[in-house]
């Protein structure tokens, strides 16, 4: 019998981190109140990254 060689593997490569969140899947918005000239900002809150979905990673 005639030695095999083993298959080489290559690692999957890394995903690209999103840009708006920076890979962690959140992004801040920040809430306004009032009206008009009065309109100010009263509280951020964290919401899910619209463009990878939470993911983390670039969408293909």
């Amino acid at each position: 019998m005639t030695p095999v060689a083993a298959r080489k593997r290559t690692a999957k490569p890394k995903p690209v981190p999103c840009g708006p969140c920076n890979g962690t899947g959140q992004t801040t918005e920040t809430v306004y109140a009032g009206r008009g000239a009065r309109r100010r900002p009263v509280a951020e809150q964290e919401a899910t990254c619209l463009d990878c979905l939470g993911t983390g990673a670039t969408p293909a």
